[in-house]
C-alpha cells in the first residue's frame, strides 16, 4: 500500500526520483579557493533576502518617518542592530567575493566552455549586488545616503534624448520628494534585491549544469584525481586542461559549503562588532570626533551599521562620498570636466562592461585568453589604484578642498551622534521629525550661528592662561582679527571674574580691541575699585563672593522679579565695591550717578538674549549709559519682527550653546553636568568640564 502511494506520488510530482537523484549528486572534485567562493555567494544573497525582508517589515517609505523606522530597528527593536549589521556588511562582502570570483574565473580559464554562462552570471550578479548597494544607499534617509545619490541621479540627465526622463522615473518626479523613496524601495526590493535572487538560483543552475558538463567524459573510477583531456579532444580552449575528478556532493563538498557559510558569517559578524574590537584593542581608535557627545549614547551605537544624521534636503552635504565600492569610479570622474564627465561615468564604463561581456568569445583563441588576463589584472589595479587615491585625497590630502571634507565629515559625525542621542532622550522623536531635532539643538546650531553672525567681531577661543573645554572645540576666525570681547563660555567664574581685573579687562580677551580700553570701567578698576578693596578685611575672598553671586545671576533664566533671594550681605557686598555706583540692581533705593549696564539678571539667558536683539537699549548701552557715547559698533540683531537679521529663536540658540545648556542624556535636574528638560534651563547649568 505504502509502495503503491509513492509510486503514484513520484508519479505525478517526480519527489522520489528527485530525491533519488539528489542523493546520487555529484561534482567535479575542483581544488583550490575556486570551490569556496561559490558557497559563500549563495549563502551572502540568501542572508540577504532574509534579513531584508525583516528590515521590510519595520521599514517606512515616508521621507518623514523613513530615517526613524531605521531608528527604530537600530536603538529600539530587540536584535534589530543585528539584522541591520549583517544585511549592510554582508552585501558589501557580497561585491568583494563577486569581484574576487570573477577576476579567478578569468586568471583560471574557467570563463571557456562549458562554463562561459556560468561567467556571465557573475558578472551579472555584480551588477545586481553594485545596483543593489547604490539603491540601499537612499533608503535610510541619511545626510550623507540622501546627498551622494541624488548627485548620482542628476549624472541621468547627461545621457542624451532620455537622460531627464530616466531621472524623472527614478526620482519619481522632476525632483528628490515624496515618492523618491517608494521608487528606490521597488528598485532595491523587488528589481535588484527578488531579481538578483533569481539571478541567483539561475547561475547555481548554470554551476550545476556546466560540472554536468565537465563530467560527461567520466573520469577512470580508480584514478585519484585529475586527467589530461584526450588528444582528440582537445581544442584551442580545452588544451592543457584537466578534467576533474567527480565526487559525491555529500562527502567532501558538502562540508566545504558548510565551512564556507560559516566563515562568511564569521567575517561578517566581525564586520557588526568592529568599533567594540577595535576599542578593546586600542582606546585610542574609540569615536572622539564629537568630544564628550559620544559618552551619553546608547551601546547600540557602536554596534551593527553605523546610522548617520537624517537628511535635510534644504542642506547641501559638501563631503557627500559614494560606497567603497564606486570610489575608484568616483575619483576617476573627478579628472574630468563637468560637461565631459558623461563619457567618464557612463561611456568608458560602458566599453568596459561590454569587453568583459565578450571574454569568453574573445578567450576561445589562446592570445584571446592571454589578452583577457592582462585586462583583467590592469581594470583590478587601476581599481586599487583609484579606490587609494580617492581615500587618500579626502584624509591626508592638505589642499583645501581635502580640508573642508574632513571638516565637514566631522560636523556631520557630531551630528550623528547627537541626533541619536537627542532620540534617546525623554521626549523622543516630535511629530516633525528627527530633522527638527537637529535645527532646534544649540549644541549643533549655535556655533553655525555664532560663526556666521558673531565670529568676524567676537574671538571664540579659550581665554588666555587657560585650556579648551571639550564641548566647547575654538573657532578661528576666518578673516581678519576679531576685535571684540572674546566670548568663550561666559558663564563661568573665570570668564566673569576677568571683567573685574585691572590687567584682564585691558586685554584682547575683553576690551582691549574696544573703544572702552581707556573707558570709565578700566579706570574705575585701577581706582576707586581698588581703594575699596583696601578698605576690606578679606578683600580676595570677598572678591570671590562677588563674582559667585554675578555667576549666580548669570545661572538664572532671567533677572529676578525682585531682590527675593539676595540676602543683605550680598545687597552690601555689591554696594561695597562700588558696582552700584553706575550699575542697576535689585536694591530700589540706590539710584546710580552714572548709568551703565544693568546687572540684574546679569548674563542670564533672558538678558544675553535682550543684549543680542537690541544692545542699544536702555538696559544696556542705550544713549545715557556707557562711557564715551554707550555702544561701541555692536549691532541691533532682532529690533522688531519686519526688523530682524536673525529670529529670537536663532539667538536663543546661540545664547544656549555660549551658556552650554542644552541637553545631555544622563545628566540630573539641579547638578552641573547637562540638562534634561527646558525646566531645568532656569537652575541646573553645564559647566562643561572642569569649570
Amino acid at each position: 500500500m505504502i509502495k503503491t502511494f509513492f509510486q503514484w506520488l513520484d508519479a505525478r510530482t517526480g519527489v522520489i526520483s528527485g530525491l533519488t537523484h539528489l542523493c546520487d549528486w555529484t561534482v567535479p572534485g575542483d581544488r583550490g579557493p575556486m570551490r569556496w567562493i561559490p558557497p559563500m555567494i549563495a549563502f551572502a544573497f540568501l542572508l540577504q533576502v532574509i534579513t531584508g525582508i525583516f528590515l521590510w517589515a519595520f521599514y517606512c517609505s515616508d521621507r518623514g518617518a523613513a530615517w526613524e523606522s531605521i531608528y527604530y530597528v537600530q536603538f529600539i527593536l530587540p536584535g534589530g542592530w543585528l539584522v541591520r549589521g549583517i544585511h549592510h556588511f554582508s552585501a558589501q562582502l557580497l561585491v568583494l567575493l563577486l569581484g574576487v570570483h570573477f577576476t579567478l574565473l578569468v586568471v583560471q580559464g574557467k570563463y571557456r566552455a562549458p562554463r562561459e554562462f556560468v561567467f556571465w552570471g557573475t558578472l551579472i550578479l555584480l551588477l545586481f549586488a553594485l545596483a543593489s548597494c547604490l539603491t540601499g544607499d537612499l533608503l535610510t534617509w541619511t545626510l550623507n545616503g540622501y546627498s551622494s545619490t541624488r548627485v548620482r541621479a542628476k549624472f541621468l540627465e547627461m545621457i542624451p534624448v532620455i537622460g531627464s526622463d530616466l531621472f524623472k522615473i527614478v526620482a519619481g518626479g522632476p525632483e528628490f520628494g515624496t515618492l523618491t523613496i517608494p521608487r528606490f524601495l521597488v528598485l532595491h526590493v523587488l528589481l535588484f534585491g527578488f531579481g538578483g535572487f533569481a539571478a541567483m538560483i539561475a547561475w547555481c543552475w548554470c554551476e550545476y549544469r556546466a560540472g554536468l558538463l565537465e563530467l560527461s567524459n567520466d573520469a577512470d573510477p580508480d584514478d585519484t584525481g585529475t586527467k589530461e583531456a584526450s588528444p582528440h579532444q582537445a581544442t584551442p580552449q580545452t588544451a592543457r586542461r584537466t578534467i576533474p575528478k567527480p565526487v559525491s556532493f555529500w562527502s567532501n563538498p558538502v562540508v566545504r559549503c558548510a565551512l564556507a557559510s560559516l566563515l562568511f558569517m564569521g567575517a561578517t559578524l566581525l564586520l557588526v562588532y568592529q568599533k567594540p574590537l577595535l576599542v578593546k584593542i586600542n582606546p585610542e581608535w574609540g569615536d572622539s570626533a564629537s568630544g564628550n557627545v559620544g559618552l551619553n549614547l546608547p551601546r547600540n551605537a557602536s554596534l551593527g551599521a553605523p546610522l548617520l544624521s537624517p537628511a535635510d534636503p534644504p542642506a547641501f552635504y559638501d563631503a557627500a562620498r559614494p560606497e567603497w565600492a564606486f570610489r575608484a569610479l568616483y575619483h576617476f570622474s573627478n579628472y574630468f570636466a563637468a560637461e565631459k564627465k558623461f563619457y567618464a561615468i557612463f561611456v568608458i564604463p560602458s566599453c568596459l562592461f561590454l569587453y568583459l561581456f565578450l571574454i569568453p568569445i574573445i578567450g576561445r583563441v589562446r592570445i584571446g585568453h592571454y589578452l583577457n588576463i592582462m585586462v583583467v589584472w590592469f581594470l583590478l589595479i587601476s581599481f586599487c589604484y583609484l579606490t587609494y587615491a580617492s581615500y587618500h585625497h579626502d584624509y591626508w590630502d592638505t589642499s583645501e578642498a581635502a580640508v573642508e571634507y574632513r571638516l565637514a565629515e566631522a560636523k556631520a559625525e557630531l551630528a550623528s551622534r547627537r541626533v541619536v542621542e537627542l532620540c534617546s532622550g525623554p521626549n523622543r522623536i516630535p511629530p516633525g521629525g528627527a530633522v527638527a531635532l537637529l535645527h532646534d539643538d544649540p549644541l549643533l546650531q549655535g556655533p553655525l550661528l555664532y560663526e556666521q553672525h558673531c565670529l568676524s567681531c567676537h574671538p571664540f577661543q579659550p581665554l588666555e592662561g587657560t585650556e579648551a573645554i571639550p564641548d566647547f572645540p575654538a573657532i578661528a576666525a576666518k578673516s581678519g582679527t576679531p576685535s571684540a570681547p572674546n566670548l568663550y563660555y561666559p558663564v563661568s567664574a573665570d570668564w566673569i571674574g576677568g571683567w573685574l581685573d585691572d590687567k584682564r579687562i585691558k586685554s584682547d580677551d575683553y576690551y582691549g580691541r574696544t573703544k572702552f580700553r581707556s573707558g570709565t570701567m578700566s579706570s574705575y578698576l585701577t581706582g576707586a575699585f581698588r581703594d575699596n578693596q583696601e578698605l576690606m578685611d578679606e578683600p580676595e575672598k570677598e572678591m570671590e563672593r562677588l563674582v559667585d553671586m554675578l555667576l549666580a545671576e548669570a545661572r538664572l533664566d532671567g533677572p529676578r522679579p525682585s531682590e527675593h533671594g539676595l540676602d543683605e550681605e550680598q545687597l552690601t557686598r555689591i554696594a561695597d565695591f562700588g558696582c552700584l555706583d553706575c550699575h542697576p540692581f535689585y536694591d530700589p533705593a540706590v539710584k546710580p550717578t552714572t548709568p551703565s549696564l544693568d546687572l540684574r539678571g546679569y548674563m542670564s539667558r533672558r538678558w544675553m538674549i535682550d543684549f543680542i536683539a537690541n544692545p542699544g537699549d536702555d538696559r544696556f548701552y542705550g544713549p545715557d549709559r556707557g562711557a564715551k557715547g554707550g555702544n561701541d559698533r555692536m549691532m541691533a540683531y532682532h529690533l522688531s519682527e519686519k526688523d530682524a537679521v536673525i529670529s529670537l529663536r536663532e539667538i536663543g540658540l546661540i545664547v544656549d550653546w555660549l551658556r552650554g545648556t542644552w541637553y545631555r542624556s544622563g545628566s540630573v535636574p539641579g547638578e552641573a553636568g547637562g540638562q534634561t528638560d527646558d525646566a531645568s534651563r532656569n537652575d541646573s547649568p553645564r559647566h562643561a568640564g572642569s569649570l
